[in-house]
């Protein structure tokens, strides 16, 4: 598969979301990750999905001395 083979987020007909479509389990991934985007200054948030889901979210946090 090529890179002219995959869809562009805006080819696909699912990407606008309304929050009423949203399962629970897709809540509560988007509450997690919305309270570690809150405590986080610096770092990266990394969502790791298998089979269309998330399984995993993984954060790491950067401290700045200066």
């Amino acid at each position: 598969m090529t890179d002219e083979d995959t869809p562009s987020p805006t080819d696909r007909d699912d990407d606008a979301i309304d929050g009423e479509e949203l399962s629970d389990d897709e809540r509560e991934v988007l509450a997690n990750v919305a309270r570690i985007l809150r405590r986080i200054k610096f770092g990266t948030v990394v969502l790791v999905v298998q089979d269309g889901k998330v399984v995993q979210i993984e954060m790491a946090e950067k401290f700045r001395l200066r």
